[in-house]
């Protein structure tokens, strides 16, 4: 069957008439001084996950693309990554997909040491969302998957719903939060739960402070040409079952309708990490409308402020049909002065993401940041 729906980016948040897109963004990665000269920044492209990722989608039969690319380290050592919109199945000699590929809204891939293994539901002859919302018309009612962490023996992964609400490709709406539990050995799901939500799009990012006891939650607070992030955390970390708390203008509060906005111009997907003494943010520069731009910030605090806005890299792929969006770091994955970096590609024309696999497979990009004179303020 002739797929024409282009897989659906809320983390756009919708900003999107084509004619914005003709922007044309500086296609090489930034070297240099940034932040009134308070870092050294280079970046390259890892390679070594850029190849594994690429034979595997090119080769392995299964899949072959697709966006979100949070990582979680599993209690056996391995990582899974966390994926939303997802292409399955061959890939062609030209590079490219076949019109017939199966498509879901979410899947797992676990990479133990370099052998991947991806996780859906269904099977393999006719796969399924690996979470789908009960009862519901999947191609009007699904669960995209946010930052996800591991709890005793499971795996958590925030969800955010959305459905349509037209008929063309950008007719959707956010309507949700929940939680899916899966065992973290064998990914079985165990639970989904419905949370409470005010309008925040919860999942964004997830920080775990083991010596304070709680699991931080960052959210998105989406209006399409605004996005600001704000913050939640759990005692315990058990996302599912624990009580949420959220940051509000009088301080910690069980009200979800008491959280502040805390940051502005992040994207729907960023990470928050302890790098180099201090709590960094990375995302995709939000402030712009479909920019090339991957960005840090800086705090002493998970609260924030959030300061020192450091340019790291300008995405290469932004051009035309062609976007970029979603940058996040993967600190288990990177070292004291260097950071792991994904972002997604994507297009507004569907038909790239048929004729060249490429338009729609995360990159990999190592940034190594020397921080002069200590910090960033």
């Amino acid at each position: 069957m002739l797929r024409r729906t282009i897989p659906r980016r809320r983390r756009l948040g919708l900003i999107a008439a084509a004619g914005a897109i003709a922007l044309a963004a500086s296609a090489a990665p930034l070297t240099a001084t940034a932040a009134a000269g308070c870092a050294r920044v280079a970046a390259s492209v890892n390679e070594e996950l850029r190849d594994r990722f690429g034979t595997y989608g090119d080769t392995a039969g299964r899949w072959t693309g697709a966006d979100s690319a949070y990582s979680v380290p599993l209690p056996d050592g391995s990582i899974a990554w966390i994926y939303s919109d997802t292409f399955l199945g061959e890939v062609d000699a030209n590079h490219g997909r076949p019109l017939d590929s199966p498509f879901v809204h979410n899947s797992i891939i676990v990479d133990d040491a370099g052998e991947l293994t991806t996780h859906t539901g269904g099977t393999a002859e006719a796969p399924e969302s690996l979470v789908k919302v009960a009862g519901a018309d999947e191609a009007r009612d699904w669960y995209w998957f946010g930052d996800a962490t591991v709890h005793g023996d499971e795996l958590q992964v925030m969800l955010v719903e959305f459905v349509k609400t037209g008929d063309t490709m950008w007719d959707f709406a956010f309507a949700g939060n929940g939680v899916a539990t899966f065992d973290a050995a064998t990914l079985e799901l165990r639970s989904v739960v419905d949370l409470a939500t005010d309008g925040v799009n919860w999942g964004s990012a997830i920080y775990e402070d083991a010596e304070a006891g709680y699991t931080y939650v960052y959210g998105v607070e989406d209006l399409q040409s605004q996005k600001f992030a704000h913050l939640a955390r759990v005692a315990g970390g058990d996302l599912a079952g624990g009580t949420w708390e959220y940051l509000g203008e009088s301080g910690w509060s069980t009200d979800p309708t008491a959280s502040k906005r805390i940051l502005e111009g992040v994207s729907n997907e960023f990470s928050v990490s302890h790098f180099q003494g201090r709590y960094t943010l990375v995302t995709g520069d939000a402030t712009e409308i479909l920019s090339s731009a991957v960005v840090m910030y800086r705090s002493d605090s998970l609260e924030g402020p959030f300061t020192g806005k450091t340019e790291l890299y300008r995405t290469p792929e932004t051009s035309g049909n062609v976007f970029t969006y979603n940058a996040k770091a993967h600190p288990e994955l990177g070292d004291g002065h260097t950071l792991l970096v994904t972002y997604n590609v994507n297009s507004f024309d569907t038909n790239d993401l048929y004729v060249e696999v490429d338009n729609y497979r995360p990159r990999y990009v190592d940034v190594d940041v020397k921080v002069a004179n200590g910090r960033c303020s």
